[in-house]
């Protein structure tokens, strides 16, 4: 292992793993809080809520014109911190100025939307707070994304912890002792997301002032338009099932499906998303340097381990957890959790492979990418889900979030070469699903035997790719120099 992927490597493992502290004890919090949810809110209830979040998130694909993805493009660009600054005052004051006259226009579809979508118009009250709660968000959003593009790890952390404690303990007031149902976690989403920007936003203007440039609005608009068909798309592939659900079985079906779904996003909240979270901009800061594609190439073989691994727990798991944790009317939801998980992990390649069209600016590609894919999930649904309903709905994640990776990698390896490790990756694709296969086949009804069995089973797969001769020999060195590190730490103590 060089110096260079030996430090790249030391540096995101230190930020994803601050990143990653936030997601990991939201995810634990929701896991201990399942049993309250289910137990308060009926599958119905839960569907409502989902099919909610799928327009509302829809609609903020739109709205937010792609503003997170190209300030860290033109932060870097930017000469001078003067100008760094002015990149992220113009994101916030005027494009997101003008999402928020977007959204209160939208306001007066809520009654409309909830005829549509949840088949009665005295519903609009929940699209009323959600279209505020994600004003809020877009502009919370930026503000994220400016302490993630200057490496403040730990203040992201911070606020993403703050915010869940009030979170949770509104839900748990609303929930329990006002016993408002589904509408209480509406109203806690609301608040946290105005209380957030509240405390946040001032201290950022403190920093960079306020300055709008009209020139930099416009490079932020031109870089972010080709994505909103592009991102509109792609969420449409994401969520345009619990739609197909509702329809064609019921919204019950739906909140059986999206709890179901939930745990299988698992993988994705707890390495994709802090990994990302450092990976994204440092990618582009260091992209021109030296051996770039050595290190890039070398971090996603470490990635795709760690995925596979995190999945592998997470399938192997999903009986045990859904039966512990949640009401008996959820319990079907575990059926579709291994694919929703390894749907996940390729869906998560995705942000790899598109480093060409990120440095290239040639965001075009990623609205053909996403369009065709969209039209692609929707047929797919369509034909998928009308006859084996959730079922349906998985392998029609599965197939068309294949297919947006591999175009991805198509029109992004043509504008600039990508180096993977094939072999390596697909030695730990094979290999994960055939340990959960072999872990699966074992029955056993005591969920306190049967849980950490298959835990301590899933954890030996490192070892026997070890065993295997999976690992390259500077590799082998690195891991026994950290065994033998945290030995001596273990005796000190």
């Amino acid at each position: 292992m060089t110096e260079s992927i030996k430090k790249e490597t030391g540096l995101l493992l230190k930020h994803a793993s601050i990143y990653g502290m936030a997601p990991v004890i939201g995810r634990v919090v929701s896991f201990f809080m399942i049993p309250l949810y289910t137990s308060y809110i009926t599958p119905t209830e839960y569907g409502i809520m989902e099919l909610v979040h799928v327009v509302v998130s829809l609609l903020q694909t739109v709205i937010g014109m792609g503003i997170v993805s190209g300030i860290a493009v033109f932060y870097f660009e930017a000469k001078t911190q003067e100008d760094k600054n002015k990149v992220v005052s113009s994101a916030f004051l005027g494009l997101g100025g003008m999402a928020l006259f977007t959204i209160a226009i939208l306001m007066f579809f809520s009654s409309l939307l909830a005829e549509l979508v949840l088949d009665s118009a005295e519903l609009a009250k929940y699209f009323y707070v959600s279209f505020a709660a994600m004003g809020f968000g877009v502009l919370n959003d930026i503000n994220t994304n400016y302490f993630r593009i200057e490496k403040k790890s730990k203040t992201v952390v911070v606020i993403s912890l703050s915010t869940l404690i009030v979170n949770v303990s509104l839900n748990i007031f609303f929930l329990v002792y006002l016993d408002m149902g589904v509408w209480g976690i509406f109203l806690s989403t609301l608040i946290v997301a105005s209380a957030n920007l509240l405390i946040v936003t001032p201290f950022i203007f403190k920093r960079i002032g306020f300055n709008i440039s009209l020139d930099v609005m416009k490079k932020l608009i031109k870089f972010g338009l080709p994505l909103i068909p592009s991102n509109l798309a792609s969420y449409l592939v994401v969520a345009s099932d619990r739609l197909f659900i509702k329809h064609y079985v019921s919204v019950a079906e739906t909140g059986i499906y999206s709890l179901g779904y939930k745990f299988g996003v698992l993988v994705n909240n707890f390495v994709t998303t802090p990994f990302n979270q450092i990976w994204g901009p440092r990618r582009l800061e260091m992209f021109k340097k030296g051996n770039s594609e050595e290190i890039f190439c070398r971090i996603f073989t470490y990635y795709t381990f760690t995925l596979i691994l995190g999945g592998l727990i997470i399938s192997v798991l999903s009986r045990d957890i859904v039966q512990l944790m949640a009401a008996e009317a959820y319990w079907a939801s575990y059926k579709i959790i291994p694919l929703i998980t390894l749907a996940h992990i390729i869906f998560s390649f995705f942000y790899h492979f598109n480093i060409g069209i990120m440095v290239e600016k040639k965001t075009k590609y990623f609205a053909y990418i996403n369009i065709i894919n969209a039209i692609v999930n929707l047929a797919l649904n369509f034909i998928l889900i009308k006859r084996y309903g959730m079922w349906g709905a998985g392998f029609s994640t599965l197939i068309s979030y294949f297919l947006r990776t591999a175009l991805c990698y198509y029109f992004s390896n043509k504008l600039h070469k990508i180096q993977v490790e094939w072999g390596r990756v697909f030695v730990l694709i094979g290999g994960g699903i055939a340990f959960y296969y072999a872990i699966d086949s074992i029955i056993i009804d005591n969920i306190f035997v049967s849980a950490p069995l298959k835990t301590a089973l899933a954890l030996t797969f490192p070892f026997m790719l070890y065993f295997f001769g999976f690992f390259y020999a500077e590799e082998k060195v690195e891991i026994k120099s950290m065994i033998q590190k945290a030995r001596v730490k273990l005796l000190k103590r």
